[in-house]
């Protein structure tokens, strides 16, 4: 885990913090309190919320609140799409005090989703508490870098025009459609399953953006039909072992939490249907194998202004 220790602003003017809610009584902040109660991240933003990669890092505010502490032990660890998560190791902060951690020197910004979260824990070995209202967890959304324009090719010379010379007027024949159907395709995992979180299903501070298919760990994964494979990387904190295929109709599918080093197909590479991509995993944020799908219409999250779409009516015709 890459270790980064940076220097952090902390505001002060001696006002008391606000009481944790719950709390009864006249206790004071800073006195000592007879039932412990865990460490809060009562403030907690990443701003803006949206860059552009190679740009200016964003400004982190924390503050921390425990009654009865004075200092606790903090860390930020953040979440990126490429490469191990990042560690701001803030050491002993005071409660009650609103801090200005800095990005780490050196470490670059590139496109995809970083994911920020507090750890906190008092002298007793209380851990930060996560509220709904106070949770500790913010997102940044880093935009690619705008490609420059070409420049304008200069106009050729107009050639002479030949004189048109008569030919006999042939009608084309008409074009041939081959039509795209959503059912034409294997379901991508080959073995019992049954679905779990369904497309939209609420989760801490955002929405499921796919299906979970629950299955046992080591099933084959395979292409639903024939495409072209994007990307295929490994996101420990959060997707895990990952594939990303384009298929045939030009929409894209997500598939995450394989087995590590399970993935048997490589970005470029044609696939047809019932390929394998990968096992059954629960690398990641994943609590259990399961197979996490999601459809993309418009091309994967690298494309400007797409959206997921719920995979589940796509799915079943598969199956």
């Amino acid at each position: 885990m890459l270790l980064v220790t940076p220097a952090h602003a902390v505001d002060t003017g001696g006002a008391s913090a606000p009481p944790i809610r719950g709390s009864v009584g006249g206790v004071e902040y800073g006195s000592p309190l007879k039932g412990a109660q865990a460490p809060r991240a009562t403030r907690f933003a990443v701003t803006p919320r949206t860059v552009t990669a190679g740009g200016s890092p964003p400004s982190i505010v924390l503050r921390i609140d425990q009654q009865g502490v004075p200092r606790v032990l903090a860390r930020i660890v953040v979440s990126r799409p490429r490469g191990r998560p990042i560690t701001i190791a803030l050491g002993a902060v005071p409660v009650g005090h609103v801090l200005r951690p800095r990005w780490p020197k050196g470490v670059a910004l590139v496109a995809g989703r970083y994911t920020f979260r507090v750890h906190a824990a008092d002298q007793g070995g209380l851990q930060l508490a996560r509220p709904h209202v106070a949770p500790g967890r913010a997102v940044l959304v880093v935009r690619p870098r705008p490609r420059p324009k070409p420049k304008p090719k200069p106009k050729p010379r107009p050639k002479a025009v030949p004189k048109p010379v008569a030919v006999p007027v042939v009608p084309a024949p008409a074009p041939v459609l081959t039509p795209v159907t959503v059912a034409g395709g294997v379901f991508p995992v080959q073995g019992p399953y049954r679905f779990g979180d369904l497309f939209a299903a609420p989760r801490q501070g955002y929405s499921h953006q796919g299906v979970d298919i629950l299955a046992a760990q080591g099933l084959p994964v395979v292409s639903p039909t024939a495409g072209t494979i994007r990307y295929t990387d490994y996101q420990a904190s959060a997707a895990g072992e990952y594939v990303v295929e384009r298929l045939a109709d030009g929409r894209d599918i997500f598939l995450a939490h394989c087995v590590r080093h399970s993935t048997a197909v490589a970005p470029g590479q044609t696939v047809a249907a019932g390929t394998l991509l990968c096992r059954v995993g629960q690398t990641g944020d994943a609590t259990g194998p399961h197979l996490h799908f999601e459809l993309w219409p418009q091309g994967w999250r690298d494309v400007k202004g797409t959206a997921p779409a719920d995979p589940l009516p796509q799915l079943r015709a598969w199956a």
